[in-house]
């Protein structure tokens, strides 16, 4: 699936981690907006930011790292992402 990060991601960048946590090592600062490839989908580290908060983040094999769904925009509006596994 591909999908964007939006260009008010509330930083200039959103960090691509090693793992699906904040706290993981950041692998990748990737700017908004700028597309992506998401080849999966886990659950992890919960994630608060204005006044929304999930704990589904996205795989994103071009980069080696995860970022969290909520800064992953694309047509539907659901944080599971339709269509990207789940693993």
């Amino acid at each position: 699936m591909r999908g964007r990060l939006p260009p008010s991601a509330g930083e200039t960048d959103v960090s691509g981690r090693q793992q699906p946590t904040t706290d993981s090592a950041r692998v990748a600062s990737l700017p908004g907006p700028t597309s992506v490839r998401v080849a999966r989908r886990v659950h992890g580290g919960l994630v608060e930011y204005d006044g929304y908060s999930n704990d589904a983040w996205s795989y994103l094999p071009d980069h080696g790292g995860y970022v969290p769904n909520l800064f992953v925009d694309v047509d539907v509006d659901d944080a599971r992402l339709p269509g990207v596994p789940t693993c």
